[in-house]
């Protein structure tokens, strides 16, 4: 695993390991976010057959870099951080799943407990757990989302949330949620979800909190 470390937050930021094969996009910077999804495509490419021609190489570079902006536009509309996505196949193809940490500010009256606002950020999550994230309590959640009809090419999911207070925020109320997500489409193999979403709580437990 190799060290990942974001830009600093408001109040903080935080370090964590990341597996081989995966990338990040980081979302605060719009010169960033864009190298990262140059650099990520570049890589993507190099993939395909040597013998594939010159326009199918275009049709898939462009194809992957809208779907890119448009994770990076969904992950901004969440209040995104960085994005973590698997750039490497494994076993023969990428796996279809993401990591999205996010910052929010709940908004909610400054006499609203901790456990009032996680109850308010964890609505529909799912059945949750407490876990801890470098010594600050929180919740696990886990829930399976089914396709939404109102999309063509929409199928089910599985989504995995952390959520915990951002520690020292003083006076502001902020949480971070951390959301891991892997498409389940009919067939996926039970053991393949139990892999993936063991994976993204084995590089949870390498989070860590980094000073302002």
């Amino acid at each position: 695993m190799s060290t990942v470390q974001t830009p600093k937050m408001a109040v903080g930021g935080y370090t964590i390991l990341m597996p081989p094969g995966w990338d990040r996009i980081p979302l605060n910077s719009k010169s960033e976010t864009q190298d990262a999804i140059k650099g990520i495509v570049d890589h993507a490419v190099k993939y395909l057959d040597p013998a594939t021609p010159k326009e199918k190489v275009t049709e898939a570079r462009l194809e992957l870099h809208g779907r890119l902006n448009r994770a990076v536009a969904d992950a901004r509309r969440r209040n995104g951080v960085d994005v973590y996505l698997p750039v490497e196949p494994i076993h023969g193809f990428i796996a279809p799943a993401s990591f999205l940490v996010s910052k929010v500010s709940p908004g909610l009256a400054a006499q609203a407990s901790p456990s009032e606002i996680m109850s308010h950020l964890t609505e529909g999550f799912g059945p949750s757990e407490d876990i801890t994230l470098d010594e600050v309590p929180g919740v696990r959640c886990q829930r399976s989302v089914p396709a939404n009809p109102k999309e063509k090419d929409s199928v089910p999911s599985r989504q995995v949330n952390y959520v915990v207070p951002v520690p020292d925020s003083g006076d502001v109320s902020e949480w971070l949620i951390v959301s891991f997500t892997t498409l389940t489409p009919d067939g996926t193999p039970q053991e393949f979800l139990e892999i993936l979403t063991e994976l993204f709580d084995a590089v949870m437990t390498t989070f860590r909190w980094s000073a302002a």
